[in-house]
């Protein structure tokens, strides 16, 4: 792989680098002096430094990429890679994972020398299908998993700074012990406890798919997904633009039925919503649980129910 300006070796921030006061409210204009001062192209030195969080670099239209070219820390092209600035927008979509195989999978892919989709097993097939729609819900032209994965290798600053995004998260105490499905549902790469956005859980699930449908076009409601004998249920519980002005993820949580429950905000296509997901033994319904947003915005309330389709097993 070329040298790119935003790879680095480092990953562990200096101690005597950490600020000793609350970091001002963060703005562009903000960020950018704070990046020229901290004059470092990593991200994670970037946030120790500081005394931010992830979050802040990615609010709005934001990205660590346009915060350094805004800094003149990093060469703005004269003539940009096709598809990056949209690939870039799609930065903030990875700050809620929380579990290292997925992490760890998804940046097996930022590196040149990455895996071939037909080599993975099935398992990290249908996990590398919730890296490419992620990224691209709309499936972004390719034809097939293998073509979309692979024009990522001359995604040089994308993979840069998806590579540093995961590094961090990876790291930091965001990372939680996975408790996967088990039985019938083992085969889905789905975690209790954990956050996923609604392009992963469709990919998951198999209902999101080449030729088929797409994440995107999945509004509101019931989906019926007779393979795995799961409904995915997803309901506006706030429409508030200012909760929602930021992605929020899934956290899934066991239930008695095989239902996928969760709220999604109005467009644009990001949502958020809470899962149930099946267990061997029936459990009581969780109890109406907060998930906070983005620092600085307030918690959504959101409910998970649990209750088998009528009719079904």
């Amino acid at each position: 792989m070329p040298n790119h300006p935003l790879i680095s070796t480092s990953t562990t921030p200096r101690q005597r680098d950490r600020p000793a006061t609350v970091p001002a409210r963060s703005t562009t204009r903000t960020l950018v002096a704070e990046a020229r001062t901290a004059n470092t192209l990593n991200l994670s030195e970037f946030l120790h430094r500081t005394g931010r969080d992830v979050t802040d670099v990615y609010r709005g239209a934001s990205t660590w990429t346009t915060l350094l070219r805004r800094a003149d820390l990093l060469p703005t092209p004269t003539t940009p890679t096709p598809g990056e600035g949209d690939l870039l927008k799609r930065m903030h979509s990875f700050l809620h994972v929380d579990d290292l195989e997925r992490v760890t999978l998804y940046r097996q892919f930022t590196l040149q020398d990455a895996p071939a989709y037909d080599d993975l097993t099935e398992f990290d097939q249908t996990i590398a299908r919730m890296l490419f729609f992620n990224l691209w819900d709309k499936a972004g032209g390719h034809a097939s998993y293998t073509d979309g994965l692979v024009s990522l290798r001359g995604q040089h600053t994308v993979r840069a700074e998806l590579g540093q995004l995961l590094t961090h998260l990876m790291h930091s105490d965001r990372i939680r012990p996975a408790l996967p499905l088990t039985g019938a549902h083992a085969h889905i790469p789905l975690s209790i406890h954990h956050a996923y956005n609604r392009s992963e859980i469709l990919a998951a699930m198999g209902v999101a798919r080449l030729g088929g449908q797409l994440p995107c076009f999945f509004a509101q409601g019931v989906l019926w997904d007779p393979a795995n004998k799961t409904d995915a249920l997803l309901i506006t519980l706030d429409k508030s633009e200012r909760d929602f002005s930021r992605p929020c993820a899934t956290r899934t949580t066991r239930s008695a039925g095989p239902v996928f429950t969760g709220s999604r905000r109005t467009p644009p296509p990001r949502l958020a919503h809470r899962t149930a997901l099946p267990e061997a033994r029936p459990t009581r319904l969780p109890r109406p649980a907060v998930h906070a947003g983005a620092q600085g915005h307030r918690p959504r309330q959101c409910d998970a129910v649990g209750a088998a389709r009528p009719g079904q097993p």
